[in-house]
């Protein structure tokens, strides 16, 4: 029987991105992760809805040097053991035509295939235009976190808000 799951974000939607001119980054360091408040709440609420969570993340800073292996394990470790996340699916690279760096749908793809997921009954949530692209892709419904960064805004997500509570409320109405 296929699964309902919320993929998730990582950077600006789980946990607080570094913020430069209204530009969003990762974190580079585990000293500088920090989850947002009701967070673990949150993921809590959809864990009891009956929802598998799954983040779906680039992290090219990896393949440029930027951020070390082990810095992105202990953050993922945290993850996974803070928010029982069901798996994180991970794209290195810094090149935009990777099929699994998102907007590209490679990294959605792969787990669907391994966890059986159901995507008409799954939400993808991300906070930038690249998420909700690739949850187009795969046609699944997304909700869009407006952090309000200095890049243009994706237009085909089903609702907007400022928050995952937010976006959590609305999966708990929708039908």
């Amino acid at each position: 029987m296929s699964k309902k799951v919320v993929f998730l974000d990582r950077d600006g939607v789980i946990n607080i991105p570094l913020i430069k001119n209204k530009k969003t980054y990762a974190p580079r360091k585990f000293s500088k992760f920090r989850f947002y408040p009701y967070t673990k709440k949150n993921c809590e609420i959809l864990i009891k809805l009956g929802y598998k969570l799954i983040i779906i993340t680039n992290q090219p800073d990896i393949s440029i040097k930027k951020l070390k292996v082990q810095e992105l394990n202990k953050m993922h470790n945290k993850i996974i053991k803070e928010l029982n996340i069901k798996n994180i699916f991970v794209s290195r690279s810094s090149n935009d035509n990777n099929p699994n760096r998102k907007p590209n749908p490679g990294l959605l793809i792969k787990a669907i295939k391994k966890h059986d997921i159901n995507v008409k009954k799954s939400f993808m949530i991300g906070d930038r235009r690249k998420d909700i692209e690739a949850a187009d892709k795969i046609k699944c419904k997304s909700i869009f976190i407006d952090r309000n960064y200095n890049e243009k805004k994706p237009v085909s997500h089903i609702f907007s808000c400022s928050s995952l509570s937010q976006a959590v409320k609305f999966i708990k109405k929708y039908k």
